[in-house]
């Protein structure tokens, strides 16, 4: 394989402006704007990976949907020799040989299994819904699903699924092998932390402010499910679980580890096998109120569970911090945060650990005691860099111990650690292209960077994790704040102002995406646009607020951030006939079209308030405040597009509950028919049909993103006749149609864009004809060709399949080798030569160069020899003057 030169620069490409807007019925329908590029913000888990014997080096390249491959003959400087493209969003990489690689992508929901010597996917294992890591143990494959609470099991010879294993546990993610394969472990990014709401009818009254006069709303209360103070109230079991142990070989859950951590991104299983550590974050959401949480809302740790014994023991990587001091610029100049990945060293005597929050890599004893920082970003110490952040999110250590790889998720780059002299001593790009626009480029480090808390330990991203939500409720009044106005609404006619206390008592954590357009935000809406957020970096986080520019860039950046497709829709993006024991068609028909009678407020439709298609209200009516709605304090109308995912509290006596939080503003109500059993919905609250068809309604609830978009689907001889495959293959083409994708197609021999305009042909990457039909297609696939379909937001087709830089050339034409022409003259000849490699180059002459027209190709003369091509002319007979060309075409 030869080795791919990097562009000495990258190109930001601006995405497509323009949307369509259409009105009827009280609701609204919104084509999606045509974007070259879309930001899914994946959650990289695994995302570098070393071949067993050291000798291949996988990177999964996120944002270019590709995985690279870089050989290691030298493994200070590792040399890219190939870019497989695979699906959209691709998080994790696991190398089964030199040759075949598992890729992860988390928006497909879906493994490719690449072959690096044909450079393509051969086989594509839907798994739904959100796959985030695989590992190999016992000839099998085990793959964990982040939203399904499940392990993925496949035979990884055949590629068959065997079992699907459902995990008592919120968001199984990072994924790790015991030393002599017979144990799996798998973490659970989002656990929680056996905290828990008691609803405000239930809960004390909140101490009174210390600066206004007005009393401070009812409201619920955090608790730990296990105090017994609250025994009577609390009368389901939250587990904790924060790791599973799997039997690889009955593929049975042999036990549980609990109290290791609240958000847990990575794993490392000691070379012994002795031990397992699990890197994570804790949060203090038992602390209430603002003032208490200034820069100490997490704790940054690594927690050492003995598994023999089962005993964990947690080891803080910011051991000596005073968090009382703020701003604290020698802790920031030090801190570890946001511990994303382990490594450990073939000794076992010492482990690596990526600090995502704060640009280091740490090297940590088997004892807990920190041993060395490490430095991945151009700046050090306490300084914050959000524009320049690296984000190290994965770690590969060379089987000798080395060298350790560091995948930088922000920067899309990996960097290479000298372990002997602990310092960086490379910095490359992921891949040859990063299609990231400026915008995203520019703005996302502010999410992330911890630095710029006020001692380094803290984030947006802490609660906000990748973008989206810790699943926990958090208590950040202020008894030192003062009353804000809201404008609110009665009916449907805006009343003047209603006071918004500065004591408001728990509030989920919500969401990052799809915020663009959603204004006012926060759960009361009393923000009035995401730069109103920007007092936070003060008064939560500890440091100074961001200059207006920055947070702008920071602004810019989230709103980019969008939804992935809602799971429980149709590949057609239709309503299933059934789902969770009702009918999501009946349920959407009463959403938008049947009247129902609030008390005190008159009779309504679903839809009145939560319009189409975001379920948010129009705006100018999105913040209410109504007896008759239940509601004690003015809120914002939720949007109802990731209402799906926020649906694993169950509060039943007797039950074992996943979250401690649910749906409305302070996760009280485990449910859909619990939330909708509240007074304002007297009059069809007891109708357990209207409530079934709601509840599956809203369980599909569009998220703006169409299921087709990531859908992978690989073609070959064997499965070209399954009516399944041509099944979706026709779906996929007619989502195309409708204009709610673009259809892309990588095989053997090139790429291919479903061409909406020619009435079903494929337009090729290539030279020559620019069309495929179908039939053409099915023709080569027939004949042993392998092709992999995937649906690609509208407007990155192009991008994707034909013309992955832009530049204007499409990717299947032949590079143009550089030519080098040669000169001499031995006085009566003149001598020319020029590289024979180069495509389609040949001499020309003139006796007037002036004249375009007067070039003449020389036919005769030219002789190739050993990788030249010469041509010697006589001087004799000329005119005064020759003029010679080496033309390439």
């Amino acid at each position: 394989m030869k080795s791919i030169d990097f562009p000495p620069a990258r190109r930001p490409i601006p995405p497509l402006q323009g949307f369509r807007l259409f009105t009827a019925l009280g609701f609204l329908a919104l084509a999606a704007p045509a974007q070259e590029f879309v930001n899914f913000e994946g959650k990289q888990t695994n995302p570098i990976r070393l071949s067993a014997d050291g000798t291949r080096l996988f990177a999964v390249n996120t944002p270019d949907a590709r995985v690279s491959v870089f050989d290691l003959t030298h493994p200070a400087t590792p040399r890219l020799i190939a870019e497989i493209p695979v699906g959209i969003e691709p998080v994790s990489v696991h190398p089964r040989s030199n040759d075949e690689v598992w890729v992860v992508n988390e928006v497909s929901d879906s493994v490719s299994v690449v072959s690096v010597s044909r450079g393509m996917v051969v086989a594509t294992l839907r798994v739904r819904d959100e796959p985030m890591d695989v590992v190999f143990a016992r000839g099998r494959a085990f793959v964990s699903v982040g939203r399904s609470h499940a392990l993925a099991v496949f035979d990884a010879g055949t590629r068959e699924e065997l079992d699907r294993i459902p995990l008592l546990g919120l968001n199984p993610r990072a994924l790790a092998v015991s030393p002599d394969g017979s144990r799996v472990y798998v973490a659970f990014a989002l656990s929680g932390n056996r905290t828990t709401i008691i609803p405000r009818e239930e809960a004390p009254d909140q101490p009174g402010p210390t600066r206004i006069p007005d009393a401070p709303p009812k409201v619920a209360l955090i608790v730990d499910a296990e105090d017994p103070a609250w025994a009577d109230e609390i009368r389901y079991t939250l587990p904790d679980n924060d790791v599973a142990e799997i039997d690889a070989d009955s593929l049975t859950v042999t036990r549980y580890f609990s109290r290791l951590g609240t958000v847990n991104l990575g794993l490392g299983v000691h070379p012994g096998g002795g031990q397992l550590w699990v890197a994570n974050t804790d949060a203090r959401n038992r602390v209430f109120f603002e003032p208490a949480l200034r820069g100490y809302t997490h704790l940054n740790r690594v927690t050492r569970v003995d598994l023999t014994t089962g005993a964990a023991t947690p080891f803080d990587l910011n051991p000596d911090i005073d968090y009382g001091v703020m701003p604290n610029l020698e802790a920031r100049a030090t801190a570890l945060a946001q511990p994303t990945s382990v490594v450990f060293h073939p000794s076992g005597d010492h482990f690596y650990v990526a600090a995502f929050g704060t640009d280091r890599v740490a090297r940590v004893d088997t004892h807990g005691t920190i041993l060395d920082r490490i430095e991945v970003g151009e700046v050090k110490g306490a300084t914050p860099d959000p524009r320049n952040k690296r984000g190290p999110r994965g770690l590969a250590l060379h089987p000798d111990g080395s060298r350790l790889y560091v995948m930088n998720r922000i920067a899309n780059t990996i960097s290479v650690i000298d372990t002997g002299t602990r310092s960086v001593v490379g910095e490359f790009p992921t891949g040859s292209h990063d299609p990231t626009p400026e915008t995203i480029r520019v703005g996302r480090g502010f999410l992330y960077d911890a630095r710029l808390s006020g001692n380094g330990t803290l984030s947006c991203a802490s609660c906000h994790v990748d973008g989206e939500m810790d699943h926990l409720a958090w208590n950040l009044g202020n008894p030192d704040g003062e009353l804000q106005r809201l404008t609110v609404f009665r009916g449907v006619f805006p009343t003047s102002t209603h006071p918004a206390h500065p004591m408001k008592g728990p509030m989920t954590t919500q969401t990052l995406r799809g915020l663009k357009g959603m204004e006012p935000l926060h759960w009361r809406g009393d923000r009035a646009s995401l730069l109103d957020f920007n007092p936070a970096f003060d008064s939560l986080m500890g440091a100074e607020p961001l200059g207006d520019e920055d947070m702008r860039a920071f602004k810019d950046f989230v709103e980019t951030i969008a939804f992935q497709p809602n799971p429980n829709r149709n590949l057609d993006n239709s309503l299933p006939v059934s789902l969770a024991g009702g009918d999501p068609r009946a349920g959407q028909d009463f959403f938008r079209n049947t009247d129902f009678l609030v008390p005190g407020f008159g009779p309504v439709r679903c839809v009145s308030c939560h319009a189409q298609p975001t379920g948010l209200a129009l705006p100018g009516f999105r913040i209410t405040q109504h007896d008759g709605m239940d509601i004690v304090q003015p809120m914002k109308i939720p949007h109802l597009r990731n209402l799906y995912q926020r649906l694993d509290f169950d509060n039943t006596p007797g039950a074992m509950s996943l979250s401690g939080f649910g749906l409305e503003h302070d996760g009280s109500r485990a449910g859909i028919a619990q939330a909708l059993s509240v007074p304002r919905f007297e009059t069809i609250r007891n109708d357990e049909t209207i409530i079934r068809n709601l509840a599956a309604f809203l369980l599909a609830f569009d998220t703006g993103t169409p299921p087709a978009v990531g859908h992978d689907l690989t073609l070959t001889r064997e499965n070209l006749s399954s009516p399944a495959v041509i099944s979706q293959w026709d779906t996929l083409e007619q989502q195309v149609q409708s204009s709610r994708i673009d259809l892309i197609a990588k095989s053997d021999f090139g790429a291919l864009l479903f061409d909406r305009a020619t009435s079903g042909s494929y337009r090729s990457d290539g030279e020559g004809d620019p069309f495929r039909s179908r039939h053409w297609v099915e023709e080569r696939i027939r004949e042993g060709a392998t092709v992999t379909l995937m649906g690609v937001p509208v407007g990155s087709g192009w991008r994707m399949a034909i013309d992955r830089n832009l530049d204007g050339i499409p990717d299947g034409v032949p590079p143009r080798i550089p030519l080098v022409v040669r000169f001499r003259s031995t006085g009566d000849a003149i001598h020319l030569s020029w590289d024979a490699e180069a495509d389609r180059a040949y001499a020309v002459d003139s006796s007037n160069s002036l004249e375009p027209g007067s070039w003449t190709p020389l036919a005769t003369g030219i002789v190739s020899q050993e990788g030249a091509a010469t041509f010697s002319d006589s001087l004799a007979d000329r005119g005064p003057a020759r003029f010679y060309r080496i033309r390439h075409d």
